[in-house]
């Protein structure tokens, strides 16, 4: 669950009608189905992914700097990956490597290492989350919303989960009495949410449509 971040671990897409967002880290921007982007809440507690610095006090290379931090970073995946050869298990590796894919837009490939680590860690909430972002954002709507409502099943309070639920079934499901339930449930949950003003002006819309 980068919260449906669409992050690294607690996160959201923006959406650009309605301007919500929840917090997180790496945010994205993906826009799938070519209307308002809908959550992007990546879930919470998620190993981040693989990270890359210059060592301190290192001459300037002459080379791109970008270009440098890419070879390393590819280096981490290779290493992960090498990992799971040895062990098909290895849940730092499949959630490093799931995180690495969604953070550049490869949804099809998290989707993958999600479902693998979620086969040996089904309890894993913030994953979940992730997966469904996942989904969303390689159009498969159903698959979406049957897990994010399998997250508020397990955790009834999920602010990111409840926030995604809300705004497909709002945008994508025309379903106004799920989403205003879902929103309800984060607002009363969580009354300090920050976008929680426009939640309730959404909630008002729908119940005066």
């Amino acid at each position: 669950m980068r919260y449906f971040q669409i992050v690294f671990r607690v996160f959201i897409l923006s959406v650009a009608v309605t301007g919500l967002t929840a917090c997180g880290s790496n945010p994205s921007s993906s826009n799938p189905s070519g209307s308002a982007s809908p959550p992007a809440v990546q879930g919470q507690g998620q190993t981040p992914s693989p990270q890359v610095a210059a060592a301190p006090g290192q001459p300037p290379s002459g080379r791109d700097p970008q270009m440098e931090q890419g070879a390393q970073f590819m280096a981490v995946v290779m290493e992960y990956k090498r990992r799971l050869e040895k062990d098909p298990k290895d849940k730092e590796a499949l959630l490093l490597l799931g995180n690495a894919n969604y953070d550049i837009n490869r949804f099809d490939q998290a989707k993958e290492y999600y479902q693998r680590y979620l086969e040996i860690d089904p309890e894993r909430v913030g994953v979940r989350t992730d997966l469904a972002t996942s989904y969303y954002n390689t159009k498969d709507v159903d698959s979406a919303v049957r897990e994010l409502k399998s997250v508020v099943a397990q955790v009834p309070d999920h602010e990111a989960a409840l926030y995604n639920l809300g705004l497909i079934l709002w945008k994508d499901k025309q379903d106004k009495s799920g989403a205003i339930k879902a929103w309800e449930t984060l607002l009363k949950a969580h009354p300090n949410y920050p976008k929680a003003a426009e939640v309730r002006k959404r909630i008002d819309e729908m119940k005066k449509s």
